[in-house]
């Protein structure tokens, strides 16, 4: 619990606070070499490191002073003199940055201007305080909080269970993809800049709070200087004052930052370093001065400082690397551009996360009401998961539906509320079992692993199936599905066949597990194993008859514009969630007494009842009573299924294009999926859909000369692949296709004589099966070019067929084998030159 509390905290303040700290990296991380980039852009100052390696000496400071001050009727307030060049020497007068000098410690020449400061400045104000003034260093200040949170929580979440290995704490599965490299980018390279984020964490609080600053004080002992008050009417002398200055060895030749009082009854206070300092660049030795006598009134010598002290003294050096030098400073600066990285990742993990997600309450939603209501006789299958990710929970409900599809009763339930009980009672079971990393459970299941696998139960009447997921990258690949499955057989099961590996999003392995399920249960599924993607709006753009006084139903031509980043291929089907027309929905909530505009929580999500009824299988409006609860009833109506329509048109034509048939009923009402599409959803309304790859009807990847086989709406995946093809510049088809009658059914007529006309297509035959005395179907013009049949397959064609499956497609399925034989059917179906999308 506690786990998955901070799991939450941390992800909730990424996505808020690790904007700012993003900010605050790059900018940090662009300040990290201010004072070279500033040499570098202005060779005045560059020429100062010249001077001082040429032996000559920095002017005395009443000098500069004068000269400084000339035309000037502001006070000076402070002088800084770096002789080094490392830093730009400055003298800060009165009236704010307006009125700083930059000059030349050398000549006391003023420089107008520097290159790239006004850049600088800024950027230092969007590092400390987000240009906001006192309320921006409030904000720094809490993300500055939140850093630690990050950098303690982090590495709280990320600890292996293999604690002992380095590999689990510092490489890179650099090899991996997707969500598992991700992971391994922002827990690895998180561990790596561990320390970096809380040195620079706990020193900047330093400039945020004054309570922090105060409380690290006392702690580390620092001891609180105490300004001597000197008698008043003192006339600063900058003679004597530098004169106790430069009789400290090698200042001269190093670094002064001189501070000077604005009353006469405070010292002059010096911060200064020696030409030749060994420790870091900030290592000040601190001094105050009576400004009139020049005296000495306190001296503390970075040297001299005890370890807290130095510290204290050191926070900037500390913040920004340069405690450690020049290797220092690069890795700072290197850890602060990486927030980046850490924000972007992060973003993606929860971005990920949040899709699995309503995958898994989307394959939920569908099957919770069968399951709920099956009424198969025998024990029910026990389902059960054990998921890190999402994938094997919606893995799991995908084999639930497929048992229930069977007529089976199934009970699914996650590993983690698994007991021995449980086990003891099921006699058949399906276990989805993922591995987390190097042979780890999954979080959800280590307590099942602690508790279950831990004891002895007697399970000889089980007989379960497998399925295991895992990354071949790891030397345990599935580690912990081999352990369930050695258990479950020490216990007497026995599996029903053999456990299914699958290695990331192995297709073909999730190939094999569909098959067995298949064998098991007698029902074929779709050949995309994986788990539906999430349904997307997509934007009903344009619907056009094609077949105006058919004698056939109206076939229609529905033109979708697909959201950002929907792709698909020639042959992939489109996968709609449809919709109640308005009216029936209406009438039946009118006959329940239900307000169609009041909200309801159905399906995780806040809806008005009238939506929420339009996505389910009403009742006849003669057996609709009295609802009392909207919710419960609307859960118990099942949810309508999708329709599945090949598409007929390619990816570069930027819209997916449906040919769809409008079904009607016996009783003359149009069906739900084809009556919403052509007639019930407005122009330009969203349209849930998402794309289903059909890897089998996609063009081979050889590109050989195909022969199209289809009739009615069974133009749709051949226009797609005929569309697909011209785009790639490969010509030469054959389409042979069948409708009822020429004068209205001819589908897209004038596209397939121009691919005629452009040598496209080579060949065209067409059967129109209501003119004339005797009906003509595709199969019969087949079979009537047997002899052009069997040259186009020696010459290495592909045949693809579309559109019914009873009649047509069983048909050309016939004179395929009169023709060629059934061995030679057989092989070009291994060779995937026999391809079919049939319904």
């Amino acid at each position: 619990m506690f786990k998955t509390v901070l799991f939450q905290v941390h992800w909730f303040l990424g996505i808020t606070a690790g904007t700012v700290l993003a900010l605050m990296g790059l900018t940090g991380a662009a300040l990290s070499f201010e004072d070279d980039l500033l040499r570098a852009l202005n060779p005045q100052f560059a020429a100062v490191a010249t001077q001082q390696g040429d032996g000559r000496q920095a002017l005395p400071l009443d000098t500069l002073v004068a000269t400084l001050g000339e035309g000037s009727d502001s006070a000076l307030q402070r002088l800084r003199v770096d002789a080094t060049g490392q830093r730009p020497s400055v003298a800060r007068f009165e009236g704010g940055r307006a009125n700083w000098v930059y000059f030349d410690p050398f000549t006391g020449e003023r420089f107008s201007a520097l290159r790239g400061q006004g850049f600088f400045d800024f950027t230092e104000d969007l590092h400390r305080r987000l240009v906001a003034g006192d309320r921006g260093r409030l904000v720094t200040g809490s993300c500055t909080i939140i850093l630690l949170v990050f950098v303690l929580s982090g590495i709280y979440l990320r600890w292996p269970r293999q604690c002992w290995s380095w590999r689990n704490w510092l490489a890179v599965e650099w090899k991996h993809s997707g969500r598992s490299f991700l992971w391994s980018l922002h827990s690895v390279i998180g561990t790596w800049v561990l320390p970096v984020y809380l040195m620079i964490a706990l020193t900047g609080l330093w400039w945020s709070f004054d309570w922090y600053r105060d409380g690290v004080t006392r702690l580390l002992g620092g001891q609180s200087v105490a300004t001597p008050t000197l008698q008043a009417g003192g006339t600063l002398d900058l003679q004597r004052v530098q004169a106790s200055l430069y009789a400290l060895p090698g200042v001269r030749e190093g670094y002064i930052d001189l501070r000077l009082p604005a009353r006469g009854d405070r010292p002059v206070t010096a911060r200064v370093m020696s030409a030749d300092r060994s420790h870091h660049d900030r290592a000040y030795d601190t001094l105050q001065i009576d400004p009139a006598s020049g005296a000495v009134l306190d001296q503390r010598a970075y040297a001299d400082l005890d370890g807290g002290e130095k510290v204290l003294g050191s926070m900037f050096a500390l913040h920004s690397g340069s405690f450690f030098g020049l290797p220092g400073r690069l890795i700072v600066m290197l850890s602060s551009l990486l927030m980046v990285l850490f924000f972007v990742t992060g973003w993606m993990l929860y971005l990920d996360r949040r899709a699995k997600k309503r995958a898994v309450r989307a394959s939920r939603v569908d099957l919770a009401a069968p399951l709920s209501a099956g009424h198969a006789d025998g024990p029910a299958w026990l389902v059960s998961f054990a998921s890190q990710s999402g994938q094997a929970e919606q893995l799991a409900w995908r084999a639930a539906g497929q048992l229930q599809a069977a007529g089976m009763r199934v009970q699914v339930t996650p590993m983690a509320r698994l007991d021995g009980g449980t086990l003891q009672e099921a006699r058949r079971a399906l276990f989805v079992v993922s591995t987390f990393g190097d042979g780890e459970a999954p979080d959800s299941a280590r307590a099942f692993e602690r508790k279950v696998l831990a004891q002895v139960q007697a399970l000889p009447e089980l007989g379960y199936a497998m399925l295991a997921l895992g990354d071949r990258q790891y030397e345990r690949f599935c580690g912990f599905a081999r352990r369930v499955e050695q258990w479950l057989g020490e216990q007497g099961a026995a599996a029903l066949f053999p456990c299914v590996d699958v290695d990331g999003d192995d297709a073909r392995a999730l190939q094999r597990w569909q098959a067995q399920l298949s064998s098991l249960t007698g029902v074929e599924v779709a050949e995309d194993a994986g788990p539906h993607s999430v349904l997307q709006d997509w934007t009903l753009h344009d619907r056009v008859l094609l077949n105006p006084g058919s004698q056939g139903g109206a076939i229609w031509q529905v033109t979708l514009l697909p959201p950002p980043g929907a792709g698909w291929q020639a042959g992939d089907i489109l996968q709609v969630a449809p919709r109640q027309a308005v009216e029936d929905v209406t009438a039946v909530l009118a006959a329940a007494g239900l307000d169609a505009d009041a909200q309801v929580h159905v399906d995780g999500l806040e809806l008005r009842v009238h939506d929420a009824a339009a996505r389910r299988v009403l009742p006849p409006i003669d057996q609709v009573q009295d609802v009392q609860d909207a919710a419960q009833w609307l859960d118990q109506l099942p949810q309508l299924p999708t329709r599945e329509y090949s598409i007929a048109s390619c990816l570069a034509d930027g819209e997916v294009q449906l040919v769809v048939r409008l079904v009607q009923g016996e009783d003359g009402r149009p069906g739900i999926g084809s009556g919403w599409l052509a007639l019930h959803a407005g122009i330009g309304s969203s349209v849930p859909a998402r794309v289903r790859r059909n890897a089998g009807f996609h063009r081979h990847e050889d590109a050989p000369p195909m022969i199209l086989i289809g009739n009615g709406t069974g133009i749709a995946g051949l226009r797609s692949l005929l569309r697909e093809a011209d785009g790639a510049g490969q010509h030469g088809h054959w389409l042979l296709f069948g409708e009822r009658q020429q004068a209205c059914d001819a589908l897209y007529a004038q596209e397939i004589i121009a691919w005629q006309q452009q040598g496209h297509l080579a060949r065209v035959d067409q059967a129109w099966s209501r003119d004339g005395s005797t009906r003509m179907y595709v199969q019969d013009l087949l079979r009537a070019a047997s002899a052009e049949l069997r040259h186009w397959i020696a010459d290495g064609a592909c045949v693809y067929v579309c559109g019914s499956l009873q009649g047509m497609a069983q048909g050309v399925d016939d004179v395929l084998r009169e023709t060629l034989g059934e061995e030679a059917v057989d092989a070009l179906r291994a060779e995937g030159r026999y391809r079919r999308d049939v319904y």
